[in-house]
C-alpha cells in the first residue's frame, strides 16, 4: 500500500471550522491512503467504484468524494485534487529544472532594483534579509497567485459540498517526490486575524516550531513532546481567546504600550521577540509602497513568462492528474508552487535574498510580523 501526504490551502479559518463534520483535516490522513492506493493502482478511467465500495465502504468512498479527492463518473473511481504518484517524480523533476533557473535569471538582471526598492522598508533589517520575506514570501505566495487567477492560470479557490473553500494536493511519501512535497521554499505559515499576522515562510521538511502549527496540533488534541511547554502556556490564557489576545498584544507591543506577561512568554518562546523586544522583520502599513516597488518589478520581469511557464505545463505534462482529468487550475496552482519554490531556492543560493537556517526537524524557514 502507498502512503501520502496532505496538503491544504485553506480559504476558511481553521480554528472555527475544526468541529465541521467536513474539515478535510478530518478526513484527508492516513486513514485515507488505503482507498486512494486502490485508485492509483488501475488505469485512469478503469477504477470500479463498486469494487471499492465493497472493499473500503460506501461511507469512505462518499468522505473522499465529498472532500474533492475523488470523484465518481459513471461508475469509475478517478482521483479529483492533484496526486502526484513516484512516476510523476521525474516528470516534476525535468518541469523544474528547465524553467525555475532560466526565471530566476530575469531577477538577477534586475537584482540591484529589487535591492534599492525593499531598501525603502527600515525595519532594522538588511536588504536580503527583508526580500526573503517580501520577495519568496508575499510576492510568490501572495500577490503574484492574485495576478495568475485574475488571469485565469491557476485555481486558487474550490467550494466542496460541506460548504467549506479550500484546496488539497496529494503527494505520496516516497524520496522521489519529497524534493517537492517537502524540500521547497514555498510553505507560508501565518497566524493571523487580518490585522496582525505572526509569520514564518519557508520548506515543509518537518513540524516547524511556529504558532500557526502548533494552533493546528493543538485542535487535534494531544501535543507532541516538543511543543508541549508552548501548550501549557497557551492553556493558560482566556480559552477561546488564544489567537485574538496574542494578536492584539503583539499591535500593543508594536505601538510602544508593553504586554501582557503571559503573551510575552509566549512570543519569546515562538522566537518573535527576545526579553519582549521584538526580534523579527516588521511590516508594516509604511512599507506598502515599497513592498508594491518590489512586486511592480518582479510583475514586469515575470508574469508573461510564468503564465506562459503553466498554460504549456498544465496541458502537456504526462502527469497522473492531468491523465485522471483533475481541474487544469488546481493542477497549474501546484505546479506554480513546483515553480515558484525552484525559483526560491536559486534566490537564495544565488544570495539575492537571505538564505534560512536549517532546524532539525524543523526544515528551513525565517519569521516576521506583519501588522
Amino acid at each position: 500500500m502507498r502512503s501520502f501526504s496532505y496538503f491544504l490551502y485553506e480559504n476558511f479559518d481553521p480554528g472555527l471550522e475544526k468541529d465541521h463534520p467536513g474539515n478535510p483535516r478530518r478526513i484527508l490522513d492516513a486513514g485515507a491512503d488505503g482507498l486512494l492506493s486502490r485508485v492509483a493502482d488501475f488505469a485512469p478511467g478503469t477504477c470500479p467504484a463498486g469494487r471499492m465500495r465493497e472493499a473500503f465502504g460506501g461511507e469512505a468512498v462518499a468522505r473522499l468524494t465529498a472532500a474533492g479527492a475523488l470523484r465518481e463518473e459513471k461508475g469509475v473511481l478517478a482521483f479529483d485534487t492533484p496526486v502526484f504518484l513516484e512516476e510523476d517524480a521525474s516528470v516534476l523533476r525535468d518541469f523544474s529544472a528547465r524553467t525555475a533557473a532560466a526565471l530566476a535569471d530575469r531577477l538577477w538582471e534586475i537584482r540591484e532594483k529589487l535591492w534599492t526598492a525593499v531598501g525603502a522598508v527600515r525595519n532594522g533589517f538588511d536588504e536580503r534579509r527583508n526580500l526573503y520575506h517580501v520577495l519568496c514570501g508575499m510576492v510568490f505566495d501572495g500577490l503574484f497567485f492574485d495576478w495568475l487567477d485574475r488571469g485565469g492560470a491557476v485555481a486558487v479557490s474550490r467550494v466542496h459540498p460541506g460548504g467549506l473553500d479550500y484546496l488539497s494536493v496529494i503527494y505520496e511519501d516516497c524520496r522521489a517526490l519529497r524534493a517537492f512535497s517537502d524540500g521547497l521554499l514555498c510553505s507560508y505559515n501565518r497566524l493571523t486575524d487580518g490585522k496582525t499576522a505572526l509569520e514564518s515562510f519557508g520548506d515543509a521538511d518537518g513540524d516547524r516550531f511556529d504558532l500557526y502549527r502548533c494552533f493546528r496540533l493543538r485542535e487535534r488534541g494531544a501535543l507532541p513532546e516538543r511543543f508541549e511547554a508552548a501548550g501549557r502556556l497557551l492553556d493558560a490564557l482566556p480559552r477561546g481567546e488564544e489567537k485574538g489576545l496574542l494578536l492584539t498584544e503583539v499591535r500593543s507591543l508594536l505601538a510602544g504600550q508593553g504586554c501582557r506577561e503571559d503573551c510575552a512568554a509566549v512570543l519569546d518562546l515562538f522566537g518573535y521577540t527576545e526579553g519582549g523586544r521584538v526580534c523579527v522583520p516588521v511590516f508594516s502599513q509604511e512599507d506598502e509602497a515599497a513592498v508594491a516597488h518590489v512586486a511592480a518589478l518582479v510583475e514586469e520581469a515575470l508574469y508573461g513568462p510564468v503564465e506562459r511557464t503553466l498554460a504549456e505545463a498544465r496541458e502537456g505534462l504526462d502527469l497522473t492528474a492531468v491523465r485522471h482529468g483533475v481541474p487544469r487550475g488546481e493542477i497549474a496552482n501546484e505546479l506554480y508552487h513546483v515553480l515558484f519554490g525552484g525559483i526560491n531556492e536559486e534566490v537564495v543560493r544565488r544570495g539575492l535574498a537571505a538564505a534560512p537556517p536549517y532546524r532539525t526537524g524543523e526544515g528551513r524557514f525565517l519569521r516576521c510580523i506583519e501588522c
